[in-house]
């Protein structure tokens, strides 16, 4: 063999081997393995054709996609809510889409996930029913204070549509002085029915103390906050006797000086409620909304 012959063999070679790579099929997603492998096997042992096979994988592999495309649109592939969150917000901030759509959007993720056990939901404990007798002392106050009103109402109406604001306040605090008993009656009723209804309130759940180390934090973060008050209040005060110049320019020599400041606090005050949420929030606790 030649020169020229051997290199055109190692060419022909090279040529086939980069063609068969670029064209060889992606690895199937794990799901499809074994769809794929009964049809596989359906070729060897004759039962269908190479076409037929050609044809059952390609429906298999759109079904697939559109069930990919169907998740993808719809309930979102399960994804931790407050990374969904920021995309989300990313997302508005950017006008790709509506505050609306986007509240939405996370509503339904975190019905979905309650729904799976998968996220806390704040469990309330049930409000007690009110017992007949308390039913009906609401309805007695209800009735007194609906008769009281018509009354002053009546009172007011006769003094007739031309009558002065000062007449019709005279008239109505002569009404209250002539049914003091009546107005007394109305306000032990409702103290009665006040104090039964929290005698019999359910107590509510204790919160988890939070750690010595997470105290500390929050403690920090309060006194950086009462920091950038007083600066606040400081400037403020500098404020009220500058032109309006100078307020320009002591306004913006003041947000320069403590951006840095105020970026700290607003991350500190982050990582401070994320580490809270994730100690106090249980199944008998309000749960912070994302």
């Amino acid at each position: 063999m030649n020169t020229l012959t051997k290199l055109l063999f190692l060419s022909l070679i090279t040529t086939s081997i980069a063609f068969a790579q670029a064209n060889k099929r992606p690895d199937l997603p794990p799901e499809l393995k074994d769809t794929a492998d009964a049809i596989r096997k359906a070729v060897e042992s004759g039962e269908i054709t190479h076409d037929e096979a050609k044809k059952q994988h390609e429906a298999m592999i759109k079904e697939f996609k559109e069930k990919v495309a169907a998740n993808n649109n719809g309930d979102q592939v399960k994804k931790d809510p407050r990374i969904l969150e920021k995309e989300l917000l990313l997302a508005v901030k950017e006008g790709k889409i509506s505050k609306d759509d986007a509240r939405k959007k996370l509503d339904s993720l975190r019905k979905e996930m309650a729904k799976n056990g998968e996220r806390k939901s704040p469990q309330r404990p049930q409000k007690p029913e009110l017992s007949d007798d308390v039913k009906e002392k609401i309805a007695a106050v209800k009735g007194l204070e609906k008769t009281l009103h018509l009354e002053i109402k009546a009172e007011v109406e006769k003094l007739g549509k031309e009558a002065s604001r000062e007449e019709i306040k005279t008239a109505v605090e002569t009404f209250k002085d002539s049914n003091k008993e009546r107005f007394k009656e109305i306000k032990e009723a409702h103290d009665a029915i006040r104090e039964n209804l929290e005698a019999n309130r359910p107590e509510k759940p204790q919160r988890p103390e939070l750690t010595d180390d997470l105290k500390e934090k929050v403690e920090t973060l309060h006194a950086k906050r009462k920091e950038m008050h007083e600066a606040q209040k400081e400037l403020h005060e500098n404020l009220k006797d500058a032109s309006q110049e100078d307020r320009k320019q002591m306004i913006t020599a003041f947000k320069e000086q403590n951006k840095e400041k105020h970026e700290q606090i607003k991350e500190q005050a982050k990582v401070v409620k994320e580490e809270i949420r994730a100690l106090v929030e249980t199944e008998a606790t309000r749960t912070s909304d994302l």
